[in-house]
């Protein structure tokens, strides 16, 4: 059984940044196409579509700690 793999936000935004590069739009644009069904569904697209999702659910996340450690500086 594999090991889930863990990305830090910033390898996670890095990871977005590459395929933006790679695609040539930015990944709010991809995203758009993409739940349109304009790109397809081929796994490279599909990985793309997922560390999207990851990166917007883990955003409260992201605030919530960033808060937190303004409060304890």
């Amino acid at each position: 059984m594999l090991k889930p793999e863990r990305l830090t936000s910033e390898e996670l935004s890095e990871r977005l940044r590459s395929y933006e590069q790679r695609y040539g739009y930015s990944t709010i644009e991809f995203y758009r196409r993409f739940q349109t069904g304009e790109l397809g569904d081929d796994d490279d697209l599909m990985m793309w579509a997922g560390l999207y999702h990851l990166y917007l659910t883990s955003l409260p996340v992201r605030q919530f700690m960033h808060r937190a450690d303004s409060l304890c500086s």
